[in-house]
């Protein structure tokens, strides 16, 4: 992974925490957990880098309750 990708995973994964209540670690493994990580945030670089922090949180969010790991 180059770092440009991997500064926006820990944007990604610190905004989503920030935005849930939950450490960094708790996050971080949940997004692997259900491959959020691994199958989204880091092939999805391109389109996603360019939107705001709100859109990617919302979407994240909106991802894991799809995938049963949120409320």
């Amino acid at each position: 992974m180059d770092e440009r990708k991997l500064e926006f995973s820990i944007f990604c994964i610190e905004s989503l925490a920030e935005n849930l209540c939950m450490s960094t670690q708790s996050v971080y493994k949940i997004l692997k957990k259900t491959g959020i990580l691994d199958d989204y945030i880091i092939p999805c670089y391109e389109p996603l880098h360019s939107q705001s922090k709100h859109y990617i949180v919302d979407d994240l969010k909106e991802i894991l309750k799809e995938r049963g790991a949120l409320n």
